[in-house]
């Protein structure tokens, strides 16, 4: 039976350090975790993502770059959720122009109401950008998970200055 995946420190803080790490093992943890840092000199947007991809690559990349979350190893993720965006308005489109429900003709020769199938592609990639987003802090969620995070670095501080 395997173990638990390992997780980085600053993720491991911002739950709360559950694992009960000490100070010293938190910052032993970040040394390791930067020295195994990828580079980012090749950050390049992927040219097989269409428009719409791109445009979003481009919009999410600069925003990752200023806050240090995006490397060279990232540019796949980032294109994977830059993908799924775009599949995602284009089955949206899809549906704002056939509407939700289609008439489909078994083989019979009947015809039913059905839903739309773009229903289910679109739910298929926005859960899927949903995901990528989470992965690099940029959901709702992760934001605030990343702020009570900071929040109790910034008490930790206050202490150790206080000591």
């Amino acid at each position: 039976m395997a173990g638990r995946k390992a997780r980085p420190v600053d993720a491991i803080l911002a739950e709360g350090n559950k694992s009960n790490l000490t100070k010293a093992e938190i910052e032993a943890r970040r040394e390791a975790e930067e020295k195994l840092k990828p580079a980012t000199d090749k950050i390049r947007c992927p040219t097989w993502l269409d428009k719409t991809g791109k445009r979003t690559w481009r919009a999410i990349v600069k925003e990752l770059i200023e806050i240090d979350l995006m490397t060279n190893v990232d540019v796949y993720s980032l294109a994977l959720a830059c993908d799924a965006y775009s599949k995602y308005i284009e089955a949206t489109k899809a549906i704002d122009e056939e509407g939700l429900t289609i008439g489909y003709t078994n083989a019979g020769g009947n015809t039913n109401i059905v839903a739309n199938p773009n229903i289910a592609i679109a739910q298929k990639y926005g859960q899927q950008f949903k995901s990528y987003l989470s992965e690099f802090g940029l959901s709702p969620a992760a934001r605030a998970r990343l702020a009570l995070h900071q929040l109790q670095e910034d008490d930790e501080d206050d202490e150790d200055l206080l000591d």
